[in-house]
């Protein structure tokens, strides 16, 4: 998140500057990730004529958050400013050296690291954006806007990282060196106000075990081939030639077995949670409107629950009865994760508080799941806990008001520019990250077919 203090780029009154005066200005962020898993950190800054005093205040600025900092002026054009590198002896350190790499509760998860045995699984799920500074120019007059974006047609905000070995998954708008160059644009966090993210997951690998790995592996593959001749050798007895034979088989399976728990490890995805943010996470603190509302939302939910409980305490119908009970599940949730009164996580008990007995019997899949099927929702519970739950009709609505049939556009005006688009039988998948109440990693699937959204999931990603 951009905020006034953001040492690492300078603070986003640089845009308000530049907007007033007409200059131009060139951010540049270069992460530089190395094999043994250091890294070094480059950000320029250039500006025009009107910007110098801007740009030596950064100058000043970054030498006086960073003293070890390696600076050297740079130019391009009519354009100068500075360029600053700082080294890290690991990701873990520069995880909390700034706010860029923050996460922020609800909205991303900054920088994530599993260890493993023969490499450290890595995932960036950074956002550049503009909250709360009240500086848009979507909000200027038309002719100004039009003036603003040709004062800034030069403006410029790259991220680029350098990886050892190639990335496993990224949004990055371009890809080069074979997987390890990735390239982000993120002007738009400053010229159309758009929440502008960077997501990569990659790993480091452990040269020195795997090295050893490759040692152990050679000396059973020689060993192997030493039994194996032996066994061959002329006038052996018969309980040598069987030691021999029993010596090469052992070495064998050990190979084998080295050989196929590496190539296990190595096709393992990482599953990344919360316990393994190393960024310092930021809890975003509510608004004096903002925390009213969620009292009211509280209490109204709370006046919910006590009427479910008192139509729960009613007699139960017979078992072979499927006719669901009346439920509102028009309700606009208060959770990203949820779909009208139905959030990832609920327990069986709260899910048939407020729905009521399915509509037709439940089923059991091969992985365990149950599939409870209601006029306008299917849910699957796992584990006593609701795991997905999609819609079925356009009565359903997400937090941000969308339901069935509305339009793709409206998908993306109201989420953005989506963590995963696939396409899936006919259709197209948009798909967002979230947390639950729980705090589980989720995703809220838009399925658009011909324009328009077919049907909405959300699920617990495990």
């Amino acid at each position: 998140m951009i905020c006034k203090k953001w040492h690492l780029f300078w603070g986003i009154g640089l845009m308000a500057v530049a907007l007033l005066t007409g200059g131009c200005f060139q951010i540049k962020a270069d992460i530089d990730i190395h094999e043994d898993g250091s890294v070094t950190m480059s950000r320029t800054m250039m500006g025009n004529e009107f910007m110098q005093d801007k740009v030596e205040e950064a100058k000043a600025d970054e030498h006086k958050n960073n003293p070890n900092v390696k600076m050297e002026n740079v130019s391009d054009g009519g354009m100068k400013g500075f360029k600053a590198d700082t080294d890290y002896t690991d990701i873990s350190s520069m995880a909390k050296s700034s706010n860029m790499f923050e996460a922020n509760k609800g909205r991303n998860n900054g920088i994530q690291m599993k260890k493993g045995i023969l490499f450290d699984d890595y995932s960036f799920d950074l956002i550049f954006d503009r909250t709360n500074d009240g500086k848009d120019i979507r909000k200027l007059p038309k002719d100004e806007q039009e003036m603003a974006r040709a004062m800034l047609s030069d403006a410029k905000f790259d991220v680029t990282m350098n990886l050892p070995y190639p990335v496993d998954n990224h949004n990055a708008d371009k890809v080069t060196n074979e997987g390890r160059t990735l390239y982000w644009n993120a002007i738009n966090a400053f010229l159309n106000s758009e929440t502008v993210s960077i997501r990569a997951v990659f790993r480091i690998w452990h040269k020195d075990r795997l090295m050893g790995l490759g040692a152990v592996g050679v000396i059973l593959l020689l060993a192997m081939l030493s039994f194996i001749s032996k066994m061959k050798k002329p006038g052996q007895e018969t309980a040598e030639i069987q030691k021999a034979k029993n010596n090469a088989i052992l070495c064998g399976v050990v190979l084998l077995l080295l050989a196929g728990g590496t190539y296990y490890l190595k096709e393992q995805k990482p599953v990344f949670t919360e316990q393994d943010i190393i960024s310092n996470i930021n809890e975003p603190k509510a608004s004096a409107s903002e925390a009213k509302a969620g009292n009211s939302a509280k209490k109204e939910n709370l006046q919910l629950e006590e009427k479910k409980q008192k139509e729960t305490a009613k007699p139960a119908k017979s078992s072979t009865t499927y006719k669901s009970q009346e439920a509102d599940v028009s309700i606009r949730p208060s959770a990203e994760t949820a779909l009208g009164p139905v959030d990832l996580g609920m327990s069986y008990d709260q899910l048939q508080a407020r729905l009521g007995r399915e509509e037709k019997p439940s089923k059991l899949d091969n992985d365990g799941f149950t599939h409870y099927y209601y006029p306008d929702l299917e849910l699957v519970v796992g584990n006593g806990r609701v795991e997905s739950v999609f819609s079925n009709s356009s009565l359903v609505q997400t937090k941000r008001g969308l339901r069935q049939g509305d339009s793709e556009q409206a998908v993306l005006q109201a989420y953005g520019k989506p963590y995963g688009k696939t396409a899936y039988d006919g259709s197209t998948l948009y798909e967002y990250q979230f947390r639950s109440s729980n705090n589980d990693n989720c995703l809220l699937r838009f399925a658009v077919k011909n324009g328009i959204v077919d049907y909405i999931g959300s699920r617990i990603v495990r």
